[in-house]
C-alpha cells in the first residue's frame, strides 16, 4: 500500500528492476501492490508487477472518524498538515479562524520546525495550532484528538500537489467535513464528489472564498460521512472478495471474510525496525507449527 504516489517514471522504473531482481531471490513469493489510483494500477501492471485498484483510505476508521453534534463550530477551516513546505500551509493564511494539526517526522531541523510553527502563529490571532507545544516542537494527538478538532471547523483542507492519498482527507470525509482541495496526484479525490468538494486554484485569496462557500451552505455533516461510506463500503466488499479469495488460492480452509476485518483502525502500518516485523513473523510462524 504505497503511502506516496507512484504516478513517478523514476520510480516506477525502479520498481521494474526491483521486481526482476525480487522474482530471482524470492521465487515463490508474490508482491501485490494495493494501488491508490487506477493510474498507479496501470503503470505496475506496465512493468509486470501484480496490482490492483485499492485506495488505502478504505481502512480509515469511521468509529473514530465521526460528526460530534455537542461541539461548536469556532473555525472556518482545519488543516491537517504535517511540517513540509509541500503541504503548502501559506495557501491558507488568508482564511480568517484556522486550526492546524501538524508534526514533524524532520523534514527540517528542530531549529526550522520552530520557525515553521512561528509562522503559522504569527499570521492571525484568529490561527490557532491544536496540538501541544514542548518547546516549541508540536506534541502529539490521539486520533480521538484530532477528530475533535475537525469537529471544532466548517471545512477541511488538502493543500499539497503531489502526495499519497492523504489519510486526513478521509478523516475529514468521515466526520462530515466538506473539503477544499487543490488540484492533485496521489488518489486523495478518489471519494471527493462535487457536491460538497471544491478543487480550487492554488491561490490564497481563491481558497479563502471556497471555504466561505462550503462553510455557508451548511452541509448536514451526517449527509456528507453518510455518502462517503456508502461508496467506502462498496469498495471495501471488493478487497474482501479479493482477500478472500487470495486466502483459498494459496490452500487456507478459513471461510471467506464475512465483515470488515480492519475496523478500528486509522491506517495498517505499523512502524518498526526490519528485525522486529521477522521476530513478529517468526513468532506467528512457530505458533501454526
Amino acid at each position: 500500500m504505497p503511502n506516496w504516489t507512484l504516478e513517478r517514471p523514476a520510480v516506477v522504473e525502479q520498481i521494474r528492476k526491483d521486481l526482476v531482481w525480487f522474482a530471482k531471490v524470492c521465487p515463490n513469493h508474490e508482491l501485490i501492490f494495493l494501488c491508490n489510483t487506477e493510474e498507479e494500477r496501470r503503470l505496475i501492471a506496465g512493468v509486470g508487477g501484480t496490482a490492483i485498484f485499492s485506495n488505502h483510505n478504505l481502512v480509515i476508521s469511521e468509529d473514530v472518524f465521526r460528526p460530534l453534534p455537542d461541539v461548536p463550530v469556532e473555525f472556518d477551516a482545519v488543516y491537517n498538515g504535517r511540517i513540509s513546505h509541500t503541504k503548502r500551509h501559506y495557501l491558507a493564511f488568508e482564511i480568517e479562524r484556522l486550526v492546524h494539526v501538524t508534526s514533524s517526522i524532520g523534514e527540517l531541523p528542530p531549529a526550522g520546525d520552530r520557525a515553521f510553527l512561528r509562522r503559522l502563529q504569527a499570521q492571525s490571532p484568529l490561527h490557532s495550532i491544536a496540538n501541544p507545544l514542548v518547546d516549541g516542537l508540536p506534541g502529539r494527538l490521539t486520533s480521538v484528538e484530532v477528530n475533535h478538532v475537525y469537529n471544532r471547523a466548517a471545512v477541511g483542507l488538502c493543500l499539497s500537489a503531489v502526495e499519497g492519498a492523504m489519510y486526513s482527507s478521509m478523516e475529514y470525509l468521515l466526520a462530515g467535513l466538506p473539503i477544499v482541495s487543490m488540484p492533485s496526484i496521489g488518489g486523495r479525490d478518489v471519494y471527493f464528489d462535487p457536491d460538497y468538494c471544491i478543487i480550487g486554484e492554488p491561490e490564497p485569496v481563491a481558497i479563502r472564498g471556497a471555504v466561505e462557500r462550503l462553510r455557508d451552505r451548511a452541509i448536514p455533516r451526517e449527509e456528507i460521512r453518510g455518502r462517503t461510506l456508502e461508496r467506502v463500503k462498496a469498495e471495501r466488499l471488493e478487497l474482501m472478495a479479493y482477500l478472500s479469495a487470495l486466502k483459498q488460492g494459496m490452500g487456507s480452509d478459513d471461510p471467506p471474510f464475512s465483515e470488515w476485518p480492519f475496523a478500528g483502525t486509522s491506517g495498517l502500518t505499523r512502524w518498526a525496525s526490519v528485525r522486529a516485523h521477522l521476530r513478529e513473523i517468526a513468532a506467528i510462524s512457530s505458533s501454526k507449527i
